[in-house]
């Protein structure tokens, strides 16, 4: 009986962890949800993580607000030209790109300003915007 509760105590510490790591995720993905402003000497990975974050809230316009793809992709592009971010922004053509915005744009809430905790796409989208 001891052993069994040991083992299931391990795998519960570690569904912890991850759990703890995507919600890092979800925090940071939430702020730059909230401001999409990368800072003015941003690192590679914050910068990523403000397209993706971009990408995905024009991509989750367009799946529950009824937005066309050419409004979302506008959307997008006005941002990123505002940001001055015209040669990062290839890397939103990129498969690792792609997953993390469909990823994340799937789980997110109907509005398109939070996260959809239920969705099956949540624990997803947050370990791929830990790979960024």
């Amino acid at each position: 009986m001891t052993g069994a509760f040991n083992v299931n105590l391990e795998n519960r510490q570690g569904h912890s962890r991850r759990r703890q790591r995507c919600w890092r995720s979800a925090w940071t993905l939430c702020a730059l949800l909230g401001a999409l402003q990368p800072p003015l000497q941003a690192s590679e990975t914050e910068t990523r993580h403000a397209m993706a974050a971009m990408a995905a809230f024009a991509e989750c316009k367009v799946l529950n607000a009824g937005y066309s793809r050419d409004r979302a992709r506008n959307i997008l592009n006005t941002w990123i030209e505002n940001k001055g971010l015209q040669k990062q922004a290839e890397w939103l053509r990129s498969p690792q790109a792609i997953r993390v915005v469909a990823l994340t744009s799937e789980a997110m809430n109907k509005s398109c300003n939070g996260f959809d905790q239920n969705s099956s796409q949540f624990i997803p989208a947050m370990e791929a915007i830990d790979r960024l």
